[in-house]
C-alpha cells in the first residue's frame, strides 16, 4: 500500500506541475508559490475533518517544520522551471528528495530489504540519467542549482513527517500547507511580488493547489503504510513531469532521458517486490 499511495502522489505532482507552470507563466515563481501554498492550505484544512485525523500539537508542529522546507522547495522549483527545463531541473529535485528521507527511513530503523535497497539505487541511478540526458537544454547550470536548492529542502521537509504519529490523517499536511504559505508570502513581500495572481491564472492556482493538498495526504497515507517504499514511489514524479512538460510546453526529451525514466520505473518495480 505504501508504494500505491506513493505512486499516486508522484502522478498527482506531476498533473499539479501543469497547473503550476501555467500560473507561473502568467505572473511569476514566487506569485504562484504563494498561489498554490493558499490554496493547499485551505484544501489540507478540509481534508483533516475527512479523514478524521488525531489532534496532536506534535503532529501540527512536526508538519509545520516540514512545510517550510516544502515552502523553500516550492518556490526554489518553480524558480529553476522558468530559468531551465523540467528535464534539468525536475529530476534533480526527485532524487533529492528520495535519497534524503529514504536514507532517515532507513537510519531510523523503518524495514527495507536488500532488494529494497537495491531498487532504490537503481531508481536514483535513473534519475541522474534523466538528468545528464538534458545536456541540450539551454541554462543547464542555473536549472541545477536551483534544482539542488529544491530537493535539499523538501528532502528535510519529507523526511521530518515520518515521525508523525499514526494517527495523524491529514494533520501534518495542514500544518505543511500553514508554514509553506507563510515562508512564501514572506518571500513574495520581500521581493515586492504580487500575492495574488492575475485573473486569467486563478484557475491553474485552484486546481493545481488542490493537486498538491492532495499529493501530500497521499504521500502521508504511504508513509503510514510503508515509509521506504512510499518515500521512493513519490519520487517518480519527473515519469509525470517530463512527459507532461514535453507534451504542454515542448520540453526537450532525449533518448538518454527516456532510458533513465524507463530505469527510474524499473527500480520502483525493485522497490515494491522488496
Amino acid at each position: 500500500m505504501g508504494a500505491l499511495f506513493g505512486t499516486l502522489s508522484a502522478c498527482t505532482i506531476g498533473i499539479s506541475d501543469l497547473y503550476g507552470r501555467r500560473l507561473v507563466r502568467a505572473s511569476s515563481p514566487l506569485t504562484g508559490s504563494v498561489a498554490i501554498s493558499a490554496v493547499a492550505t485551505v484544501m489540507s484544512l478540509f481534508a483533516v475533518g475527512l479523514f478524521g485525523s488525531t489532534l496532536l500539537v506534535s503532529d501540527f508542529g512536526l508538519g509545520a517544520v516540514s512545510g517550510i522546507g516544502l515552502g523553500v522547495g516550492l518556490a526554489s522549483y518553480y524558480a529553476g522551471m522558468t530559468r531551465s527545463s523540467s528535464t534539468v531541473v525536475t529530476p534533480v529535485v526527485a532524487a533529492l528528495s528520495a535519497i534524503i528521507p529514504f536514507a532517515y527511513a532507513v537510519i531510523s530503523g523503518r524495514d527495507a530489504s536488500l532488494y529494497a535497497l537495491l531498487g532504490a539505487a537503481v531508481a536514483v541511478g535513473g534519475l541522474v540519467l534523466i538528468t545528464v540526458g538534458g545536456g541540450g537544454v539551454h541554462h543547464v547550470r542555473a536549472g541545477l542549482i536551483w534544482g539542488t536548492i529544491s530537493g535539499l529542502a523538501y528532502g528535510a521537509g519529507f523526511a521530518v513527517v515520518i515521525e508523525t504519529s499514526d494517527g495523524a490523517g491529514a494533520l501534518p499536511a495542514f500544518g505543511q500547507r500553514v508554514a509553506a504559505t507563510v515562508v512564501t508570502v514572506a518571500l513574495a513581500v520581500r521581493q515586492g511580488e504580487r500575492l495574488v495572481p492575475p485573473g486569467v491564472a486563478r484557475w491553474s492556482a485552484l486546481i493545481g493547489g488542490t493537486l498538491a493538498a492532495l499529493s501530500t495526504v497521499l504521500y502521508l497515507a504511504g508513509v503510514r503504510a510503508d515509509a521506504t517504499a512510499a518515500v521512493i514511489t513519490t519520487s517518480m514524479f519527473p515519469a509525470f513531469t517530463v512527459a507532461i512538460g514535453r507534451t504542454a510546453f515542448g520540453d526537450p526529451v532525449s533518448r538518454l532521458q527516456a532510458t533513465g525514466i524507463a530505469v527510474a520505473l524499473g527500480g520502483i518495480v525493485l522497490v515494491v517486490t522488496g
